[in-house]
């Protein structure tokens, strides 16, 4: 009789080149007609290169463990599989050299999956991208509900100039969220927890079973979840210092649901160059002016006027953050506009500056909305200026005044960031 763990290295097998085989015909399929990274044949130079460092593939056999892992490194996954079914030798090769993998997903309730049901059913969606690039082809995407005690998994057969065909296989006596998650770990597992690009929107992940420790190269972050512990297990599974964060509740919850000051104070939010909150977030002052972000979106509680008014001014005096590009502050109140430009030299947007930014204004209203609209001069540099956009529902702050030149003449150039 197999120990569990004998059957746990069974089903990772039959996973590994069963199921995944199948799915891999499928990021094989044949795109547009456009070249891909990974379509493309090597050079005899590359080919040399390798053959070299290898000794010969005649020598295969002879080769130690370690210069099997640095070539298997360069295989795609398809082939990986190929040459894990070789022999044991290989297939613990293989097996202990991180797979590549750029993203991974795993959503709830996605309501758009019609090829196999046109009613909305509940499910978890994995997507496994292999690429930076999501039009490269080279990701997969499942589909997880629940039938009875059984899991239902479903994924499209894609064929070349062929309607693709509904595939499924079915789990007995599981349940489709923990299988979800299962599945979706053991990917992350497979690179070695060393993904770039995670999203994860699940109203209950399941963090008792996760075999997830920390994910050290994952600089894009976008979680869904509807209490603050949830978000406070994933932001110390990334590294303090992120390139952008996304955080985002149900659509129901975001008039009642805070994100807490003291919460906010995590560095992978105060250092992240850019981030997005669909929730209330309740920023301090000090930490609105503290922020790092070159680019930020939230639902504002607690940033006062007055607390605008001395991010503005720190812009102006080249206090502000480098490279700063825009912010947005979602908030229905009045805002007292002589407070927000108290002590700083503004120009309204007047016929006289339209006829001076020719276009710009037309594309920025449709854009980004008109509403009651000042340019702004830094003191540092007088070419370039931001754009206080002011309405009932917000406040906007754009670096849209940018330094030209153009045959020896130096002028500003007004565009959208």
């Amino acid at each position: 009789m197999a120990t569990p763990k004998e059957k746990e290295e069974d089903e990772d097998s039959l996973m590994a080149f069963g199921l995944f085989g199948d799915l891999l015909d499928d990021i094989d399929r044949e795109r547009s007609g456009e070249e891909t990274i990974y379509s493309k044949t090597a050079t005899q130079k590359q080919i040399k290169s390798l053959v070299e460092f290898i000794g010969g593939f005649s020598k295969w056999s002879i080769l130690n463990m370690d210069c099997r892992r640095e070539v298997i490194k360069y295989l795609d996954y398809k082939s990986r599989c190929h040459l894990g079914i070789c022999s044991k030798l290989d297939y613990a090769a293989v097996e202990t050299t991180p797979l590549y993998v750029y993203k991974v997903d795993m959503i709830d309730n996605e309501s758009h999956h019609y090829s196999f049901s046109m009613e909305p059913f509940d499910n978890v969606v994995v997507r496994v991208q292999f690429h930076h690039d999501f039009n490269s082809g080279k990701r997969f995407e499942l589909v997880f509900s629940q039938s009875g005690e059984d899991t239902i998994i479903q994924w499209q057969h894609f064929f070349p100039r062929k309607r693709p065909e509904n595939r499924k296989i079915v789990l007995e006596s599981s349940n489709y969220y923990e299988e979800a998650v299962k599945f979706g770990e053991k990917w992350m597992k497979k690179c070695n927890f060393e993904l770039e690009e995670i999203t994860v929107e699940m109203s209950n992940y399941p963090f008792e079973c996760s075999i997830l420790k920390f994910l050290p190269n994952c600089k894009h972050v976008r979680i869904g979840a509807n209490d603050v512990d949830s978000f406070e297990w994933w932001l110390n599974k990334v590294p303090e210092q992120l390139d952008s964060l996304q955080l985002l509740t149900d659509f129901e919850q975001r008039d009642d649901f805070t994100l807490p000051t003291e919460f906010l104070n995590n560095p992978r939010i105060m250092n992240t160059p850019n981030f997005y909150f669909w929730c209330r977030a309740s920023f301090s002052d000090e930490q609105f002016l503290n922020l790092k972000a070159k680019k930020s979106n939230f639902d504002c509680v607690a940033v006062t006027d007055g607390g605008i008014n001395r991010f503005l001014k720190r812009w102006v005096n080249g206090k502000g953050v480098d490279g700063f590009k825009e912010v947005t502050l979602w908030r229905e109140m009045v805002r007292n506009q002589d407070e927000l430009i108290e002590g700083i030299e503004v120009r309204p947007w007047d016929d006289d500056f339209e006829e001076e930014a020719y276009g710009f204004c037309g594309d920025f209203e449709r854009v980004c909305g008109r509403g009651t609209c000042f340019q702004i001069k830094s003191l540092r540099d007088p070419l370039q200026s931001v754009t206080l956009s002011i309405h009932s529902d917000r406040v906007s702050i754009y670096a849209t005044g940018n330094r030209c030149e153009y045959n020896g003449r130096v002028y500003t150039s007004y565009s959208i960031p």
